[in-house]
C-alpha cells in the first residue's frame, strides 16, 4: 500500500500494520530530514505531491518489487507539507522469507519513488531565500489534470488499448512518442541495445551523455515525462513470442531476420503487426494480417541481410525515418480507433516526395496467412543440433525427425538449413541459440 500523508508520520504503527509471523525478515528504510544540504544550513523541507499520479505510481512500484523480490509485503508512505527536522519524509517496509530480498526491496523502491514520482522538495535554509531541488524537469510545481493533457487531442485517450513496440531506435523512437501522446494506455518496448553515439542523429530520445545506457530503461523514463497518465514497459531483450500480448505489434527493427520472425509469431497469435523499412531514401510501411498477404508470401525464405544492407551500412537521414516511424504510428492509432485495416503496401520516396501504393501479394497456399502452422517449423518438437561444434548432419538427412540447426545469431544456422532443403532435405529448419535455449546459456 501506498500512501501520502500530510500529518506526521506514527513509525511503530506502520512497522506494527507491516508485520508479519509467517516472514523471516522485516526491512525498514527512512528518509529524515537533516540540517544541511550542500553545506547549506537547513532549517526545515516542504514538498508537494501531485496525488493523483504519485498515489497511482506509487503503487505500481510496490506491486513491482514485490514480484520482483517475492516479498509478503510491502509498504511507503510519504510526507507532503511542511516537515521540521529530524521528521521522517518517507518510511519504506518490506517483509520476505529471506532479509536479502526485503534489503532489495526497499533499496529498489526508494529509488523507483525518487525517480518516477511527482514529488517537488523545497528546502527553507537558514541564511538564505528557499529554492527547490532536486527538480530534474521542473523549475517550480505545475500542477494539471488528465483531462487538460488530452484537451487537443483528435481522439479521446486510448486507456484500454496497449501496443508492443519492437525495436527502439529510428522508427521506434517517433512511433513511440507519437503512441504515448495520443494516450495509448500501455506500450511495451522490446530492445536488447544500448545507446552508441552513432545512435544519436536519428533516434531522439537519447543524448551524448547517455551513451551505454539501455535504450529501453531511457526511452521509458522520456515517454513517462511525456505522458505520465499511461503505462510503459520496459523489455531489455530480444523479441520473444510470448511478448504479443498486446492489442497491435509495430516493428520498428532493421533487419529481416528479425521482421520474419516477429511477422510468424503475429500471424500464429492472429495479432496484427503493422512493419515498415527504409534503405536510403526510400520506405515501405504494410500491415500484415492472417488472410492479407504477408512477407513469405513474397519470399518463403528469410532474406540474406548482407545482401539488402541496412541504415548501419548506407546510412539515413533523420528526418525520414522520423517521418516514417510517425506515419507507422499513425496508422496504428487509426487500427485501434477505427479499426481500419491497411491492404496495400506504401512506399515512399523522401527524395523526390513521391509515394504509390501496392495491394498486398496473398500467395494462394502460405501456410502462414492460412494460419496453418502445424505445416510451420515449431521449436517444440525437433531435435535440437548446434552447428558451432563438430557435428555429422549425414546421419540426420534420410529421416523423418525435425532437425533444427542452430547458431549463435541463427545466421550461418540458416544458410545451412537453407542449403539442405535446397538438395530436399526438407526436416532441417533453423534458429539463433538465443530463441531455442534462453534460459540455458546456450
Amino acid at each position: 500500500m501506498f500512501q501520502i500523508s500530510d500529518t506526521k508520520l506514527d513509525r511503530d504503527l506502520l512497522h506494527d500494520t507491516l508485520a508479519n509471523h509467517s516472514a523471516g525478515a522485516i526491512v525498514v528504510f527512512e528518509g529524515w530530514v537533516r540540517n544541511h544540504n550542500e553545506g547549506k544550513k537547513v532549517s526545515s523541507l516542504e514538498y508537494q505531491v501531485y496525488h493523483e499520479l504519485a498515489l497511482k505510481e506509487g503503487q505500481r512500484i510496490l506491486n513491482e518489487a514485490k514480484e520482483k523480490f517475492n516479498l509478503h509485503n510491502v509498504m511507503a508512505s510519504h510526507r507532503e507539507g511542511h516537515l521540521a527536522l529530524g521528521e521522517v519524509a518517507i518510511w519504506i517496509g518490506a517483509t520476505a522469507s529471506h532479509r536479502d530480498d526485503a534489503f532489495k526491496a526497499c533499496r529498489y523502491v526508494i529509488d523507483e519513488i525518487k525517480h518516477r514520482l511527482p514529488v517537488w522538495k523545497k528546502e527553507h535554509y537558514v541564511d538564505q531565500k528557499a529554492e527547490w531541488v532536486f527538480c530534474k524537469h521542473h523549475s517550480h510545481h505545475v500542477h494539471f489534470a488528465e483531462g487538460e493533457f488530452y484537451e487537443k487531442n483528435l481522439y479521446s485517450p486510448l486507456k484500454e488499448k496497449s501496443v508492443l513496440v519492437v525495436g527502439v531506435g529510428g522508427l521506434g523512437c517517433p512511433a513511440a512518442v507519437a503512441l504515448a501522446s495520443a494516450g495509448v494506455g500501455k506500450i511495451t518496448l522490446v530492445d536488447p541495445d544500448t545507446i552508441s553515439i552513432s545512435n544519436i542523429h536519428r533516434q531522439f530520445l537519447y543524448s551524448p551523455n547517455l551513451v551505454g545506457e539501455k535504450k529501453v530503461v531511457v526511452a521509458r523514463q522520456r515517454l513517462m515525462d511525456l505522458n505520465p497518465f499511461i503505462q510503459v514497459e520496459a523489455v531489455d531483450d530480444y523479441f520473444q513470442a510470448s511478448l504479443i500480448q498486446h492489442d497491435l505489434v509495430l516493428d520498428c527493427t532493421d533487419n529481416m531476420q528479425t521482421k520474419y520472425q516477429i511477422q510468424d509469431a503475429c500471424l500464429k497469435a492472429r495479432v496484427p503487426v503493422i512493419t515498415a523499412g527504409i534503405f536510403r531514401t526510400e520506405g515501405q510501411l504494410r500491415m500484415v494480417m492472417p488472410g492479407q498477404g504477408c512477407l513469405r508470401c513474397l519470399n518463403e525464405m528469410t532474406p540474406d541481410d548482407s545482401f539488402l544492407g541496412n541504415c548501419n551500412d548506407v546510412g539515413v537521414l533523420s528526418a525520414h525515418v522520423n517521418m516514417l516511424g510517425s506515419l507507422q504510428a499513425s496508422e496504428a492509432i487509426d487500427y485501434l480507433v477505427n479499426r481500419k485495416i491497411l491492404t496495400e503496401t506504401f512506399h515512399f520516396d523522401f527524395k523526390t516526395l513521391t509515394q504509390f501504393k501496392v495491394k498486398n501479394y496473398l500467395k494462394s497456399d502460405c501456410h502462414y496467412c492460412a494460419g496453418d502452422f502445424d505445416l510451420v517449423e515449431t521449436l517444440t518438437d525437433g531435435l535440437i543440433v548446434d552447428i558451432r561444434h563438430d557435428v555429422d548432419l549425414d546421419q540426420y538427412k534420410n529421416t523423418d525427425q525435425k532437425v533444427i540447426l542452430v547458431c549463435e545469431r541463427g545466421v550461418m544456422s540458416r544458410k545451412l538449413a537453407e542449403s539442405l532443403r535446397a538438395k530436399g532435405h526438407m526436416n532441417f529448419y533453423s534458429r539463433s541459440s538465443s530463441s531455442v535455449c534462453p534460459d540455458h546459456g546456450c
